[in-house]
């Protein structure tokens, strides 16, 4: 089944900062069991009635878990180097890169810190850590 929502998700409660929004004429589908949403945003909007409004928080061990330690990782600038050397505007604090880990999956990572010979990558989910709050429309079904 296809659920068809319109929802805004704030970060730490009904008061936080927005993360992400949807417009009533642009809402969003997901299908049921496919993985593409939090099992306790599915559970909630499975038990909703079309036309329902609601709001949920869901706990950020409950979302994209805490924010480990072991995510960070220092690397040697040099690994960001390539034919037109370094470049300053990809590798500023608070962007986001894009790397291969030991099996060749895409890992995804924000700069953290650029030193001298270093660079400091996080690689905890960007939502780690954080409690979301949900305030969500059920816009239909299919």
């Amino acid at each position: 089944m296809k659920h068809i929502i319109h929802y805004t998700l704030r970060a730490e409660g009904p008061e936080g900062e927005i993360i992400e929004a949807t417009v009533p004429e642009e809402p969003f589908a997901f299908t049921e069991g496919g993985d593409e949403v939090l099992d306790a945003l599915e559970e909630a909007v499975s038990k909703a009635d079309v036309g329902d409004q609601f709001e949920l928080l869901v706990p950020f061990d409950q979302a994209y878990g805490p924010e480990m330690e072991g995510a960070f990782a220092v690397l040697p600038k040099e690994q960001f180097i390539d034919d037109e050397g370094f470049d300053e505007s990809v590798m500023a604090e608070g962007e986001v890169v894009v790397m291969r880990d030991d099996d060749g999956d895409e890992v995804h990572g924000v700069v953290v810190h650029v030193g001298e010979d270093e660079v400091e990558v996080d690689f905890n989910h960007p939502l780690a850590g954080i409690d979301l709050h949900f305030t969500v429309q059920v816009m239909g079904r299919e």
